[in-house]
């Protein structure tokens, strides 16, 4: 019963289809006496079809070229905008190493203490290791010279205390790391007007240079322009509107297109 009614509706629909498609009388949609006049409408329709086909692949292939050109552009302008915002602000840079109270990043030293956290930067810094009896000392001397003093003691201070012990030579070896990475923040930091300068005379010319979006647009123009006036266009709509006009004096309706 259920498939039955499915059948009948399939069946329903595809005459309800047909008989849209080539309007009129049922012997107009469905007898082999007009065969070759809805072969004829059919054929037009399929040709106009086609050439819409082939006109829109070749103005979306066109759009997409710029779309892509234009999104390439802005992309190009971000990364560069990009680079001006990270040369002018450096912020922390990445961690390089920790030790005790003193955390190391590319561009400052970061101090944490009972009493807070706060970051010193490492352009011009000097660093020195003392050693000593019970604790071990990293001075720290920023560009205004003013001095930190991180501690590292060795001993414990009672018996059974948790607190971390450091032996000398990993303090020393943090110390040069120190050194290591103050000199590499100089190297930038004498770089840094120099590189941030060439960034913004690149984001500059990138901002001014749209010459591969115009030709892309220009190409889509030109695609549009020549899809308006190919005289293939002009045939094939002149075929369908002359097979609509056929079937129109022959059952007095107008077939959609």
């Amino acid at each position: 019963m259920g498939l039955g009614l499915i059948i009948c509706a399939g069946v329903l629909a595809g005459v309800a289809w047909q008989w849209y498609r080539y309007p009129g009388r049922w012997e107009h949609a469905f007898s082999p006496r007009h065969t070759e006049a809805r072969k004829v409408l059919s054929d037009a329709r399929g040709a106009a079809r086609a050439w819409e086909r082939w006109k829109n692949q070749t103005e979306s292939k066109a759009r997409n070229d710029a779309d892509a050109a234009e999104k390439a552009r802005e992309e190009r302008l971000h990364r560069l905008e990009q680079r001006i915002a990270s040369l002018s602000s450096p912020g922390s840079g990445e961690r390089v190493e920790s030790l005790g109270e003193l955390d190391l990043f590319q561009h400052v030293l970061v101090v944490r203490s009972a009493s807070g956290t706060r970051s010193i930067a490492l352009a011009g810094m000097k660093v020195r290791f003392e050693p000593g009896l019970k604790i071990h000392s990293v001075y720290c001397t920023d560009a205004d010279g003013h001095v930190h003093r991180a501690k590292y003691p060795h001993l414990a201070s009672s018996p059974g205390s948790e607190a971390e012990l450091f032996d000398e030579d990993r303090v020393r070896d943090f110390a040069v790391v120190i050194e290591n990475t103050v000199a590499q923040e100089n190297t930038f930091r004498g770089r840094l007007p120099r590189q941030l300068k060439k960034a913004q005379s690149k984001w500059e010319e990138a901002q001014a240079d749209a010459s591969e979006v115009d030709a892309a647009r220009a190409r889509l123009q030109k695609v549009r322009q020549r899809n308006g006036t190919d005289p293939r266009g002009e045939a094939v709509e002149a075929r369908l509107a002359e097979a609509s006009r056929d079937w129109e004096r022959l059952t007095g309706r107008i077939p959609p297109r």
